[in-house]
């Protein structure tokens, strides 16, 4: 018998996986920043602070197959418990060999790489337990709570980095950051999983989508239901359930496409932005960590309200709504670029530009993750999140390599105006696009 999970030990996974997020998210931006810091200055190269957005997704696009599976055929808990000892085991052999390494740039690299295998295994896994750590009640509150306790972290990280950049140096902050994560693998221990009973293969028939595959299409997610006593299935056969999920459904379908689009262009101000404060502008470290941290206070405050408010209906809608915004933004920065501020009035409303962001994005991420939650059935959740997070990321490390490029040769006013004109063009096309298929009465959240 299945067992049921009670509001008291939901409401007890949360405090532990809030408390889990806020450590290492606090750990690991600052690591992030301090990082990024370290290589612009010792390389003078745009690409410093975009080295996690190049390697993460080629890593998410590479592990994207087996992770899924994996998390969807075994034991989440033991996953993500070892996945997170070799996260912690990767930044020892990093301090031991950051003073021995002539060409950090290469030991990042390589550390990163590692890192974010292990992070795919721990993320994925976490994704795919959330119905194993609270019911269905609390769902929405842990994803609010969540994405509130990183975004609050987020919001002092990048000024605590800078702060003991200064103070105890880049070495120091590793071993900070390894301390952060041996913390978390204990929180982890501490909580309890509730495997959830193996679906029927009529209810893992992922139903809804009968009318729109194939009958060899509709064998597919039957197949997901098999034990480990049955014929092994191919990699494959497996994750190609979880894509057709996503393609059979037009909400998830079109936030991929939309979204590995936007996120080519959001590129320029994830690699774009330290660039021009630190290099182009010659403003300070903590210049450029109060901007940073304004993102997360928009984040913060986003889902604070979020908290508060029911459940979006029509998620595609709003989410195309908002990403208008976020293009007017991207195109009011060329403009602040190309203008002649003072610095100090440059950073300040460089601030208020990056909470009015993070709190637009607050606004698309956390509903598009209570979705998410809410209707992908449980034993798909790990390979259907896995693929798209991994979709969704596909076009950053192009677009971080090619804004890299652009900054060093182009200067950031006329390069973020033209980005933020794109990025209203195509995002407006979209929204007429759906609003001309929900006049025809058809529905677009399914």
């Amino acid at each position: 018998m299945e067992v049921q999970i009670t509001n008291r030990q939901s409401v007890i996974q949360i405090v532990r996986a809030a408390s889990s997020d806020i450590i290492s998210t606090l750990g690991g931006d600052t690591f992030g920043f301090a990082l990024g810091l370290m290589l612009l200055h010792t390389t003078h190269s745009a690409l410093s602070f975009g080295l996690g957005a190049i390697i993460y997704p080629i890593v998410g696009l590479l592990l994207m197959m087996p992770v899924g599976n994996l998390i969807d055929r075994g034991h989440h808990k033991p996953l993500i418990l070892t996945s997170k000892a070799l996260d912690i085991g990767a930044y020892i052999v990093y301090a031991l060999l950051a003073d021995r390494v002539a060409n950090q740039m290469l030991l990042a690299i390589l550390v990163i790489t590692f890192i974010a295998c292990c992070d795919k295994v721990t993320n994925t896994g976490f994704t795919a337990s959330i119905h194993e750590l609270v019911n269905d009640n609390h769902i929405k509150t842990l994803a609010t709570i969540e994405q509130a306790a990183t975004a609050g972290i987020q919001l002092i990280s990048p000024v605590l980095a800078a702060a003991l950049y200064g103070m105890i140096g880049f070495d120091g902050i590793v071993r900070v950051e390894i301390a952060a994560e041996s913390i978390v693998w204990l929180i982890t221990l501490s909580m309890r999983f509730h495997p959830l009973k193996a679906a029927e293969p009529a209810e893992t028939s992922v139903a809804a989508d009968s009318n729109q595959m194939s009958e060899a299409d509709q064998a597919a997610p039957t197949e997901t239901a098999t034990t480990d006593s049955e014929p092994a299935q191919t990699q494959w056969q497996l994750f190609k359930v979880g894509l057709q999920y996503i393609w059979n459904r037009f909400t998830l379908r079109s936030v991929v496409v939309i979204g590995v689009f936007l996120n080519f262009l959001f590129s320029s101000v994830d690699v774009g932005l330290p660039y021009a404060i630190v290099q182009t502008r010659h403003m300070s470290n903590a210049s450029l960590s109060v901007v940073m941290s304004g993102f997360a206070a928009g984040i913060l405050i986003g889902n604070l309200i979020l908290s508060m408010l029911p459940t979006f209906k029509r998620v595609l809608l709003t989410i195309l709504r908002l990403s208008l915004v976020v293009g007017g933004a991207i195109f009011a920065l060329g403009i602040l670029f190309m203008s002649t501020l003072p610095d100090t009035q440059l950073v300040l409303i460089l601030v208020i530009w990056a909470v009015l962001v993070g709190l637009t994005l607050a606004f698309v991420n956390t509903p598009m993750s209570v979705y998410m939650q809410m209707t992908v059935p449980t034993e798909l959740l790990g390979r259907v999140g896995s693929t798209f997070g991994t979709l969704m990321q596909l076009a950053v490390p192009v677009g971080t390599a090619f804004y890299s490029i652009f900054f060093q040769h182009v200067s950031a006013g006329p390069v973020y105006a033209m980005t933020g004109i794109v990025v209203l063009v195509y995002i407006g096309f979209n929204l007429l696009r759906v609003q001309q298929k929900l006049a025809t009465g058809k529905q677009i959240d399914d």
